[in-house]
Formats: structure tokens, C-alpha cells, sequence
């Protein structure tokens, strides 16, 4: 088939730009002549995919313009692809499919300070999505959960008759539990300057605020725990509530690293209170590579969640006492019970492979969600 992708970057900046480049990557193996709609290329990624590249001029000024020129260009060059199915990505309204990667604007919109809500490029982006579902321009829409197909349906009744559910991949290969765990953990805690005897617990984010940072310090403060943070680099902001905490020598602040399955590996529990996820794919690779996790209900992952069996349902993730109290909940578990939480969090993304994931879009991609 000739499939076009629309979406405004190409850059692994984020889990779904990586998602949507591994995609892209997929499709080309499984024989599918691609065209790629975009704004942004980054180098390594041109180089690494074969397809053909349509590039929309980026223009200068405010993100807000760049959105919508982005909008009104895609829609009129997707009809010059000439190719048998057009999938969308963002926050564009025209096209055949589109893979509602990042949830609902309007549900994340809730949580921005007043200031950014009611910003202009934030009430476009809100336009734009009731546009999507509502305009009636795409046959179908691919939701990673089941959680927020209920959402956007009970916002925009009319996407529920095109909604489908196909799940994230995740690469088992990467993500797998070491095959021994004491020695790795050891090797990991002595790079971290952490105690190997006391409880780890990861907490991965490119968005503290969104994620629950906050009330995870909080949350924090009376455990005899290590905490390790990976990922956006902490701010003076966040310092300043490490040390008001008393957490300094609790906490350790790492970069993005690319050996993150290994820190899956090594630490007991991932930790991930988020305010609002579509379906995180941190919570799927550490289920994957045997971490089981403290899961805030807020994230569609919970579709994979059994609490208390392959980890803990976090009910109130803005609460710091109800995350605490589930966090000791966690900590209290022995190994050997840890151990068996993690291999059935691993089992139950065993099937979630990127042959599966294809074999769902293909009666979409056949029938251009007809």
C-alpha cells in the first residue's frame, strides 16, 4: 500500500515521536511505500528511514502559528499525496485515520495554570481537537486505551461509533528482567552512590509537574527509601523542595539516559503518580523488563493493571497521604512476592508485540477506516 503520515515532527523528542518513528519504520519493513508530511526532520531519522520526505515550510513567530499553519497546509497537501490511506498523528484534522496518541487536549488542558489555558496557542489546540472529532474529516480513530476512548467519547459522542483500541508495542528484547538481578542491582546502586538494602523506587518524566512530582516528595518524606528521578533535569524549584523534604541524601537527579531498561532491572518499584497520560510507555516497558509498578488511575496503562497481582492502582494522585500509604504498601511487600508481581507484569505485555500492533491497523489502513 501507499500510506501517507502526517505529523509535524520527526525527532525522537518525546514517546510519541519515538513511537511514531519505530511505526514508520515498521511499516516500511512490512513492504508499504511511505510519504511523510511533515515540518521537521532530524538528521539520524532521515537517514535511518526510507521513505519519501513532503516538508512544509516552518514558519518564524510564535508556536501558535506554527500550529496552525501547520493545520491548514497539511490538509491541502495530504489530498497531492496520492497514496491509498492518510494517517494523522496530531493536532491536524484531515485525513483518513487518526492515532490519538497523546489523549485529550481538553482533558489535559484542565491542568495547565489559568495563565496557559486560556493562552491563544492553548484554545487553538483545543479548536483543533473538536474539529478532529467533530467535523466528521476521518473515518477512524486509534486510541492506546481503552480509558481514553472513554474520555473523548463522553467529549465528543460522535468518535465513539470510530473508535478502536489497539495498543502500545513494547520490545519484550529490551525490556526483560536481568538475568541476575542481585549482581546488576549491585553494579547499578555502586554507579548511583545508592544502598543496594534499602528500596528503590523510579520515577521517569519529561514533565514533573504533569507526572506528580510534587506529591510523590511529599509522599516521600517518611520513607526509608532511594528514590531515583530520570529525566528533565530539576530545576532550582525542585531542589529547594528536595532539601525543605529533608530528601537530599534520599533522592538521585539523573539525566535521560539510554540505558534505562537497566535501571528497570535494578530498582523494585516504578512510581509514576501521574496527573494525566494517555498510556505512558515508561509504565509499559518497566512492566515489560519485570518492575512492577504504583500506577496513578489517571494514565490509561491501567487497562494492564491488576492491583495488588501485577502492580498497585494509585487512586488519588494529588493526595501525598493515599500515594504514601500505598507506596509502604509496596515497600512492605517481600521479594519473593515483588519478584512475582514483576513476572506477571512482564507476562502480561508479553503479547503487546509490533506484529500484533500492525495486525490491528491493518483492516484500518485496508479499508482507510471505512
Amino acid at each position: 500500500m501507499k500510506i501517507g503520515l502526517i505529523y509535524h515532527q520527526y525527532k525522537p523528542a518525546g514517546g510519541l515521536e519515538k513511537y511514531l518513528i519505530e511505526f514508520t519504520r515498521k511499516l516500511r519493513l512490512a513492504g508499504h511505500e511511505l510519504h511523510v508530511l511533515t515540518s521537521e526532520v532530524a538528521g539520524n531519522v532521515r537517514q535511518s528511514l526510507d521513505v519519501t520526505w513532503h516538508e512544509v515550510p516552518k514558519p518564524q513567530g510564535l508556536p501558535m502559528l506554527r500550529l496552525w499553519h501547520f493545520n491548514k497546509v497539511a490538509a491541502r497537501e495530504a489530498e497531492r499525496l496520492l497514496v491509498d490511506v492518510t494517517v494523522g498523528f496530531g493536532r491536524t484534522t484531515t485525513h483518513d485515520l487518526h492515532r490519538a496518541g497523546g489523549g485529550s487536549h481538553a482533558m489535559y488542558s484542565r491542568l495547565l495554570p489559568w495563565y496557559k489555558r486560556y493562552s491563544p496557542k492553548n484554545l487553538l489546540e483545543l479548536k483543533l481537537e473538536k474539529d478532529l472529532y467533530q467535523r466528521g474529516g476521518t473515518n477512524a480513530f486509534v486510541f492506546n486505551s481503552a480509558r481514553v476512548m472513554a474520555q473523548i467519547s463522553g467529549l465528543y459522542p460522535a468518535s465513539l461509533e470510530k473508535g478502536h483500541v489497539i495498543y502500545t508495542p513494547v520490545d519484550s528484547e529490551t525490556f526483560k528482567p536481568s538475568t541476575d538481578r542481585r549482581k546488576h542491582r549491585e553494579q547499578i546502586c555502586q554507579q548511583l552512590n545508592t544502598d543496594p538494602w534499602r528500596p528503590i523506587g523510579l520515577f521517569v518524566s519529561l514533565s514533573h509537574r504533569r507526572k506528580g512530582l510534587e506529591t510523590l516528595l511529599q509522599a516521600w518524606r517518611n520513607l526509608d527509601a532511594t528514590l531515583w528521578i530520570v529525566g528533565k533535569p530539576l530545576g532550582q524549584e525542585w531542589q529547594a523542595k528536595i532539601d525543605e523534604f529533608g530528601l537530599s541524601n534520599r533522592v538521585r537527579a539523573l539525566p535521560v539516559r539510554d540505558d534505562l531498561p537497566a535501571l528497570y532491572q535494578a530498582a523494585d518499584w516504578f512510581v509514576h503518580p501521574t496527573l494525566y497520560d494517555a498510556c505512558a510507555n515508561t509504565v509499559l516497558q518497566s512492566m515489560c523488563a519485570g518492575l512492577p509498578g504504583i500506577i496513578s488511575t489517571q494514565d490509561g496503562a491501567i487497562d494492564h493493571i491488576k492491583d495488588g497481582e501485577n502492580g498497585f492502582l494509585l487512586r488519588n494522585a494529588r493526595d501525598a497521604n493515599t500515594l504514601h500509604e500505598v507506596l509502604k504498601k509496596a515497600f512492605d511487600v517481600d521479594e519473593d512476592r515483588r519478584l512475582e508481581m514483576g513476572l506477571r507484569a512482564r507476562e502480561t505485555m508479553l503479547p503487546l508485540t509490533w506484529e500484533a500492533h500492525l495486525e490491528g491497523w491493518k483492516p484500518l489502513l485496508e479499508s482507510r477506516g471505512r
